[in-house]
C-alpha cells in the first residue's frame, strides 16, 4: 500500500470522530453505541477510552484515499489476484503472496 493513516486528518473530538466515521457506517454505529453507553453511566474515563479506540479509524476514514486502496486491496485478494503485493512477517522481512522471500536482506 502506498497510502498512509494520516493522524493529523482528523481532530480528537466526538464530533470529529462521528463525522469520519460516516465514510464507514458500521464504524460509527460502533462508535455511537459505546458513546452513548459511556455517556449514560456518566463515566469521563470511559468516554476517553471511546475517543482513543475510535479515533485511528476515522483517521483511517479522513485521510483521503486511504480506505479506497485499503477496499481495492481486499477485493484483490478476495478474486485470487495477488500479483505484485508484498508481505511482511513480524521481523519485516518481505514475501510474495507463495511465500517465496523477495529480496535478500530486510526491507524498511
Amino acid at each position: 500500500m502506498t497510502h498512509e493513516v494520516d493522524p493529523g486528518s482528523c481532530e480528537r473530538t466526538p464530533e470529529a470522530i462521528r463525522t469520519a466515521l460516516q465514510r464507514r457506517p458500521d464504524w460509527l454505529q460502533g462508535f455511537e453505541q459505546e458513546w452513548l453507553s459511556a455517556a449514560a453511566d456518566f463515566d469521563q474515563a470511559a468516554l476517553d477510552d471511546v475517543v482513543d479506540k475510535w479515533f485511528p479509524f476515522a483517521c483511517a476514514c479522513a485521510t483521503p484515499g486511504y480506505l479506497d486502496e485499503v477496499e481495492q486491496t481486499i477485493k484483490r485478494m478476495a478474486e485470487g489476484d495477488t500479483d505484485g503485493m508484498v508481505f511482511r512477517d513480524a521481523e519485516g522481512n518481505a514475501y510474495d503472496a507463495d511465500n517465496n522471500p523477495i529480496g535478500t536482506g530486510r526491507c524498511r
